[in-house]
């Protein structure tokens, strides 16, 4: 896996997942602004002990509202990217992060710091979609599940990072106390402007604007010495114009194709795992942590409990990451989905308990504070790095951003029905998202395929050939899109006569194929 990153891939990689330090700063930093005696004194509303709380619907709003306007930026992705390329469609997220920055910290009243993070969310639907897209393109298939999926390793730590501010200003009454935290958004959007003009533009994208020569200049900067001596850059160039060159006869595909043939069953894929990495607990956590905690009675403390839950976070996501191009992707859906639905189910049945001791409580805590490792591992994770790859040459980018959008409904429920079910429920909302973890396990069984080390150009032959999910993993293709993959999985010094050999066995093995209608001739 590692002898094919180079420091060069390394460095864009972590350049543009600063856009996801935007997201994981929002939803870190807002999620326990909620709870902060300073922002409630702006932003509440005074009851009878001489306190400020946020009633239940300015609340929902305040939560559900800004995922408008990531829906929006989901959509205009698509179109942003092919146009423009994936540096311009970054440095435009990053400029209206600073305009809603602005909005935000100017408020006074409720409904204009809304409206700011609405915009924020706009620049949001264009970075999940950007991220993990841009990574996938440029990496090898080897390595293509740690880079991808980062995306949530570092909206992990943005929501730490939020959370911790938070912490750090939850005694603080003054104003001070809400406006630090949010002017900290500044930082990742300043850092994209200042350092998106020392990256590369995404090969992929090159070749579909006619760029051969462009795109061979930068895989020759990303990828290791070795494979630019021997040759290997110059035919990964050469199988990628052969292999948009045959999927771009009609042009880009329309949203409309997303529900047709196979892409139905890709869309399907994708949408479904990105409602689970909604509805599985995680956006729960997010947004509600240090709200729970405080109804819990833990006063100050709620904000180290969210930061202690942060933390694990960090630590499953990351490990998670690791283990996505080692286990694969379909191992961990389904065991950290499992885990979940324990962790959830557990907390609700010591919850519905009619009296419960120190111990029993300290445990209900634990459940909590343990469930965003497992939601990362599981859903999270697989969500961001499946809607990135599944889509094929034609339809990724449509892929990703229909899948993005349904993320974004899914979010929207969660957020703006919690608050009415919380005061009531309490711990025992564990019940309903529990039962989306169990669900996803079983579907993840049924339904979700094992992509691992797959390049992004088989992905169309393997779902041609209509197999069911745990047939994907042993499949064995053919023709440019495995020798593109061969070149990206194992990095190989390949002289011109072991690459001719490649070529002619695969095609040898497609004309033993003729079922599979991806097959591209060689000359």
């Amino acid at each position: 896996m590692w002898r094919q990153t180079t420091p060069y891939l390394l460095f864009n990689s972590i350049v543009f997942l600063q856009g996801a330090l935007l997201f994981g700063l929002d939803t870190g930093s807002f999620g326990s602004l909620q709870a902060l005696p300073s922002f409630l004194s702006r932003f509440g509303v005074e009851n009878l002990a001489g306190s400020y709380a946020l009633p239940a619907t300015r609340k929902a709003l305040m939560n559900s509202l800004p995922w408008i306007g990531k829906l929006l930026g989901c959509f205009g992705s698509e179109s942003f990217i092919s146009c423009t390329g994936y540096k311009k469609t970054m440095y435009l997220a990053a400029g209206i992060q600073i305009v809603a920055i602005i909005i935000e910290l100017t408020s006074y009243h409720w409904a204009q710091f809304t409206v700011g993070r609405i915009i924020a969310y706009f620049a949001v639907g264009l970075v999940e979609n950007a991220v993990p897209s841009y990574n996938a393109e440029t990496a090898p298939a080897s390595i293509r599940g740690v880079l991808s999926a980062s995306i949530m390793m570092v909206s992990s730590l943005g929501n730490l990072w939020g959370a911790g501010m938070s912490r750090a200003y939850s005694t603080t009454l003054t104003k001070e106390g809400w406006i630090i935290p949010t002017a900290m958004q500044f930082i990742p959007a300043v850092g994209l402007i200042g350092l998106i003009p020392w990256t590369p533009e995404s090969p992929r994208w090159l070749v579909t604007k006619g760029r051969k020569a462009d795109a061979k200049e930068v895989l020759d900067k990303i990828r290791s010495k070795n494979e630019v001596e021997s040759g290997a850059t110059s035919l990964e160039v050469d199988l990628m114009e052969t292999l948009l060159g045959e999927s771009l006869v009609s042009k880009e595909g329309s949203w409309l194709e997303l529900f047709q043939g196979n892409y139905l069953r890709r869309t399907w894929i994708s949408a479904t795992l990105f409602i689970f990495e909604q509805m599985n607990g995680n956006q729960f956590v997010q947004s509600y942590a240090a709200t729970f905690y405080v109804q819990q009675g833990l006063g100050a403390m709620s904000f180290t409990y969210s930061m202690i839950g942060q933390v694990v976070g960090v630590v499953g996501c990351a490990i998670g990451i690791l283990l996505l191009d080692i286990t694969g992707r379909r191992p961990l859906l389904i065991s950290a989905g499992a885990m979940c639905c324990f962790l959830l189910y557990l907390a609700s049945g010591l919850g519905s308990m009619n009296s419960l001791n120190q111990n029993g409580v300290n445990t209900e805590m634990a459940c909590f504070m343990l469930l965003p490792a497992f939601t990362r591992i599981s859903a999270s994770n697989t969500a961001f790095l499946t809607g990135a790859e599944i889509g094929g040459v034609r339809m990724r980018k449509k892929t990703m951003a229909f899948g993005t959008a349904c993320d974004v409904v899914a979010a929207f429920l969660v957020t703006f029905v919690t608050p009415y079910l919380l005061p009531d429920l309490g711990v025992k909302i564990g019940w309903i998202f529990g039962s989306v973890a169990a669900f996803s396990v079983v579907w993840g069984f049924l339904f979700f395929p094992e992509l691992k080390g797959r390049g992004l150009e088989e992905v169309d032959e393997l779902f041609e050939a209509k197999l069911w999910a745990w047939q994907f993993k042993r499949y064995e293709t053919h023709g440019t899109g495995r020798t593109l993959a061969t070149l990206e999985n194992e990095g190989q010094v390949y002289s011109g006569k072991e690459i001719a050999d490649i070529q002619d066995h695969d095609l040898s093995l497609a004309e033993t194929k003729p079922r599979v209608s991806t097959h591209v001739e060689i000359a």
